[in-house]
């Protein structure tokens, strides 16, 4: 059977979705590549004009360096696939400028982008306080990467999933709800018999097994899968999803090919 996914859940920022009938190694696949392989925007290097402030160049680099931008996969290259070569252009980069005096806390929202639509996701994220008579005057250059490069490139801040087990009760439970009792996600209700009602809390603790003496009560793994990601805020979580699972797609085929050349 194909893979097939449910979505139970789903925000701008976050996702829960079902893999089911699928290995174990694909399910892990899809999570490495949601982290690592979809590219994202990211600021790759700053130039310093003007800092009489009292925090290093260098620091100043990597908080921003870290804020998450929105992100246009359509419109911008990565930039060992651009037509410049990497040496940076308009279709691989965008620059992120920033002229200001103190007294003033300097928030992401203080930045001005060459295009209005490729800003910083938060603009109330704090990089640093000038005093009187400080000047910060730089100009931050964002490029496409990906996870495996660098974790600011990384398009989901959380991304994990757990296998969704089968529960089975026999003819032997006597009802007498110690698996209930035992159970600390509260995975098992009775009502005219003991029943599973919520499935996806299940973390196989196997409690409610080791609670019934008559073992009446079966645990078992499957090959359906809950994923559960939070984005950064640079992509929305869906696309992510679906542009891991083309890059893997790729990669297949890629990988087809480098086996038929073999034989």
């Amino acid at each position: 059977m194909k893979p097939k996914i449910e979505i139970v859940e789903e925000s701008t920022y976050s996702i829960k979705f079902i893999l089911r009938d699928c290995s174990l190694a694909l399910a892990n696949s899809l999570r490495r590549a949601m982290k690592s392989l979809v590219p994202t925007l990211a600021v790759d290097y700053v130039d310093f004009y003007v800092n009489t402030s009292y925090v290093y160049d260098e620091m100043i680099a990597h908080r921003i360096g870290l804020i998450p931008i929105k992100t246009d996969l359509n419109r911008f290259n990565l930039p060992s696939e651009c037509v410049c070569g990497g040496e940076g252009c308009p279709n691989c980069q965008i620059s992120l400028r920033l002229n200001v005096e103190g007294p003033k806390v300097v928030y992401s929202g203080d930045f001005i982008s060459d295009d209005p639509q490729i800003t910083f996701v938060y603009d109330n994220i704090p990089v640093i306080e000038l005093f009187d008579g400080q000047q910060l005057m730089i100009e931050a250059v964002a490029r496409l990467g990906t996870g495996k490069e660098h974790a600011k490139f990384q398009p989901v801040s959380v991304c994990y999933y757990k296998i969704i087990p089968k529960i089975e009760i026999s003819e032997k439970c006597n009802l007498c709800e110690d698996c209930i009792d035992a159970c600390p996600r509260n995975v098992l209700t009775k009502k005219e018999k003991i029943e599973v009602s919520n499935l996806l809390n299940c973390s196989m603790c196997l409690e409610c097994v080791k609670a019934c003496e008559l073992k009446a009560i079966s645990v078992e793994e499957t090959n359906d899968y809950l994923f559960n990601a939070e984005g950064t805020g640079a992509l929305p979580v869906k696309e992510v999803v679906r542009k891991a699972i083309e890059i893997l797609k790729d990669k297949a085929v890629e990988m087809n090919k480098i086996l038929e050349e073999i034989h």
